[in-house]
């Protein structure tokens, strides 16, 4: 996942609330197909489902200027489950809605929060591989990917095992490196927009 992702929906956001429409024209377009997806695995038919999301849209429009949607993703998806329930619940269950309902396990905030970390941290790796010589980059991923040992990627390679671990230490010195890079990026660009 890039890191552009997560800036791009916070400066979409900040624009959304302002009433920008060409801003939650792109986060509708971003997410209505997912959560689509989530409100038909729920209710079991397709057009009811659309109704649902093309409602949460409508209110998220709405409440544009006063919402709280700090952790966006978290709030839409909540959203579906909430906007399903309601119908379900205002309609007569069918037995297996029932079923369905009891056998879903719904992601929470915490858990998105946590993929997109995850995902956005891979990413960070992967760049900084990118950056280094293709020697280093091969014993890295020969180190964490595949789980070789020092002395087995010295012998594979035909190198001595301090050669091994200094690559490595150029490696991880690197990818640290960005880690903090996009983090201080990050807060950077939150205390930005908390003063606009």
């Amino acid at each position: 996942m890039s890191t552009l992702k997560p800036k791009t929906n916070i400066l979409l956001l900040g624009e959304f609330k302002k009433g920008n429409k060409k801003a939650f024209r792109k986060l509708f377009e971003l997410y209505w197909e997912s959560m689509f997806i989530r409100a038909k695995s729920i209710l079991l038919d397709e057009d009811v489902a659309k109704d649902v999301v093309q409602e949460i849209w409508l209110n998220l429009w709405q409440k544009r200027e006063h919402g709280n949607f700090e952790n966006f993703e978290a709030y839409i998806f909540k959203s579906v489950s909430n906007g399903c329930f309601k119908y379900l619940r205002d309609h007569k269950l069918k037995t297996v809605h029932v079923r369905a309902i009891a056998a879903l396990e719904l992601p929470q905030a915490s858990d998105i929060t946590n993929k997109h970390n995850l995902d956005q941290t891979r990413y960070i790796i992967e760049k900084s591989l990118t950056e280094l010589p293709p020697r280093c980059q091969q014993i890295f991923r020969l180190s964490r990917i595949e789980a070789a040992s020092n002395e087995e990627i010295a012998e594979r390679l035909g190198i001595s095992k301090r050669s091994v671990e200094n690559q490595m230490s150029i490696a991880l010195k690197s990818i640290r490196q960005n880690l903090r890079l996009a983090q201080s990026s990050i807060i950077t660009v939150l205390v930005l927009l908390s003063l606009l």
